[in-house]
């Protein structure tokens, strides 16, 4: 759970980026380092869109860019076919990922993934 201090930060941040889109806040999101959340800001659409989740279990920090992806969608419940359709790859594609990030992690099922990925630190 963000705390309402830590949201009212990122909603700041979106609100910079909005105002100043050509201008990357590096320092607002450095200085969000320290929370217990782990943002990333995407500017591949019409607006920047920033993505705040609780930092995972550092065992987490291995997986490539995509199998994170993959990994935060699992955690937070979703099936192979949604993951697929949200991150437009095929099933097969996702399913590769989910074993990929189970062998990384030590993780034997997509539940334990979902508490090490929100379990206590």
């Amino acid at each position: 759970m963000v705390d309402d201090a830590t949201r009212r930060r990122v909603l700041d941040l979106l609100a910079a980026l909005r105002e100043r889109p050509t201008e990357f806040p590096a320092a607002e999101l450095l200085d969000l380092a320290d929370e217990a959340v782990a943002v990333h800001l995407d500017r591949s659409g019409a607006e920047p869109v920033v993505f705040v989740s609780p930092r995972p279990d550092p065992r987490f920090e291995s997986l490539t860019e995509r199998e994170h992806e993959v990994a935060t969608l699992v955690a937070a419940g979703f099936s192979n076919r949604q993951i697929a359709e949200a991150l437009f790859i095929s099933v097969g594609t996702v399913k590769d990922h989910v074993h990929a990030i189970l062998a990384k992690t030590g993780c034997e099922s997509r539940s334990q993934v979902a508490a090490a990925w929100y379990g206590p630190r």
